[in-house]
């Protein structure tokens, strides 16, 4: 998928097309909802927040990103840090941004040549 998509139902529509859903009569079924409720919630119409868990489990997709826009649609398939991972996160988000940029380079630099 290209850059971000920004509003929910946009999010929606895109994850239904990912994973090559073309008849909305199925996934209504899955969901336990009528086709409309899915046109209206792809057009942005109001979710309550437990079809919204339903789609993003129906979907296999992230529910931040669908509900929120954060992160991406498969981020909830991605491993979880390890206590290492997220000990370095703690520290570096004390830096100020421009050493976050700085060691980020330099870290790439790194992992360049290490290959």
């Amino acid at each position: 998928m290209g850059g971000p998509v920004e509003s929910r139902g946009e999010r929606l529509s895109a994850a239904i097309k990912q994973r090559g859903i073309s008849k909305m009569m199925g996934l209504a079924l899955d969901l336990e909802v009528d086709e409309s409720a899915i046109s209206r919630w792809r057009n942005d119409g109001s979710m309550s927040l437990s079809h919204a868990a339903r789609i993003s489990e129906v979907l296999d997709i992230s529910l931040d990103w669908l509900v929120l826009g954060r992160g991406e649609m498969e981020l909830h398939k991605a491993p979880a840090l390890r206590t290492e991972e997220s000990d370095l996160i703690r520290v570096i988000r004390r830096f100020q941004r421009n050493l976050v940029i700085n060691l980020t380079q330099l870290l790439d630099e790194i992992s360049y040549e290490v290959q």
